[in-house]
């Protein structure tokens, strides 16, 4: 199995393909926290209602779109 390119997260650049990043990110070992309070989240996809826009959940239940999480190492 091929490795996922890790883009460089200092450029804040979140195209298209950020949420393949994301999950590339989080199997490389790396936390995925939120933008305002940095507070980790999960991936819980879902292929219809509110988790097929905003993937990522806190423990709390809160919803956040793929561009307003991102890495810490």
């Amino acid at each position: 199995m091929s490795q996922c390119k890790i883009p460089d997260y200092r450029t804040d650049h979140r195209g298209r393909h950020w949420t393949h990043a994301l999950r590339c990110a989080q199997k490389n070992g790396a936390v995925i926290v939120t933008d305002e309070t940095g507070e980790p989240v999960h991936y819980a996809h879902e292929a219809s209602g509110p988790g097929r826009f905003r993937p990522w959940t806190t423990e709390a239940g809160s919803r956040y779109d793929s561009h307003d999480v991102h890495p810490e190492w």
